[in-house]
């Protein structure tokens, strides 16, 4: 069961990774765009723009917070501590981290994109995955308090 779930973790990571690689790729192709427009001077320059920019830093550091927090719950679950409230706060804060950062980062994009459906149902597509791992964060803390209470009755 431990070999199926250590499967499964490294599948997991490695589509997170992937999606990562794929983000920066696309992303570093619009910044080059962007680049290009500027030096033109086809597009003025806003504040909003270095705001975005800013925001996009912030949510790419609260993606690889989220990275680090999976990373530990896999380590957690390995090291046989599975049903504890740190692996429930951990499951809340990479469920949160992932629903959060999506929301704020296409809504800002949202302005720039001629098709909106397209890319409001990729964000659906990530927020999905993080109420999912709320969902499943719940479940653990279910699962902690049914502990509890079968540890007090006699």
């Amino acid at each position: 069961m431990k070999k199926k779930l250590n499967i499964l973790c490294v599948l997991l990571l490695v589509l997170m990774i992937a999606g990562f690689v794929m983000t920066i790729i696309g992303a570093s192709d619009e910044f080059h765009k962007g680049w290009e427009d500027g030096a033109n001077e086809t597009e003025p320059s806003t504040l909003f723009g270095g705001f975005g920019i800013m925001i996009v830093l912030i949510c790419l550091l609260v993606y690889l917070y989220t990275f680090a927090c999976f990373v530990r719950f896999i380590l957690n679950v390995n090291h046989g501590e599975v049903f504890t409230w740190a692996n429930v706060d951990l499951l809340r804060t990479v469920g949160w981290c992932i629903v959060v950062p999506t929301v704020v980062m296409f809504t800002i994009m949202s302005p720039d994109i001629e098709n909106l459906w397209e890319l409001w149902a990729d964000a659906i597509g990530f927020i999905s995955e993080g109420i999912f791992i709320l969902i499943m964060a719940e479940a653990f803390a279910i699962g902690m308090k049914l502990k509890e209470e079968q540890e007090l009755t006699i």
